[in-house]
């Protein structure tokens, strides 16, 4: 709290001192050089949106950006409070492939966190080797999705699936064929255009 509120008193200096430019620039703006005046109005204006620029773009922002992701990905819980993170970080710690049932059901159960779909296809080929039961995890879950910046990664990792894991090339450009025909406006339906050109 402390970080942000010096973030905000450090923020107002460029402010200031823009404030502290205005008195000569109303002098001659009223004084008979208003040609002078709107020159030096316009410099000003020119360095405050430099220096705040920087100071938001370099500084603040950043700082802002990952607690902003924090919420939005994480939630309000830790890791450790969250049981598909859990199962997740045992069965890779323990290679325990036995446990995945147990992680297919909890996906079952929040069918629209994409971190559960992307776990246990990345799981069921790590642990068991199975790339076509990783494929059809891919498949299943883009309905699933609220967001389709989602919906296309999947689609997208269905297909470097078909191409790098199952050598299926076909398979792999009807996936990119999806998700850039189903998601055009999504940073992996552009992607997946792109490799179709």
């Amino acid at each position: 709290m402390l970080r942000r509120f010096f973030q905000l008193l450090v923020a107002l200096v460029p402010l200031v001192l823009f404030a502290l430019a205005m008195p000569p620039v109303q002098k001659r703006l009223y004084g008979g050089h208003a040609t002078e005046g709107i020159l030096l109005l316009l410099a000003a204006l020119a360095i405050l949106a430099l220096l705040e620029g920087l100071l938001f773009r370099y500084w603040i922002l950043p700082g802002w950006g990952d607690k902003m992701a924090e919420r939005l990905y994480a939630g309000s819980y830790l890791p450790e409070q969250d049981e598909l993170a859990r199962l997740v970080d045992r069965m890779t710690q323990e290679k325990d492939a036995a446990a995945l049932p147990a992680l297919e059901k909890l996906v079952h159960q929040q069918p629209r966190r994409l971190r559960g779909w992307l776990e246990l296809a990345h799981l069921q080929y790590e642990l068991l080797g199975d790339a076509t039961a990783a494929l059809r995890t891919l498949e299943a879950a883009p309905p699933h999705m609220r967001d389709p910046e989602d919906a296309a990664l999947l689609l997208y990792r269905a297909a470097s699936l078909c191409e790098k894991s199952l050598k299926d090339e076909a398979a792999a450009r009807r996936f990119l064929e999806r998700a850039a025909g189903q998601y055009p406006a999504t940073v992996y339906g552009k992607r997946a255009a792109a490799l179709l050109r």
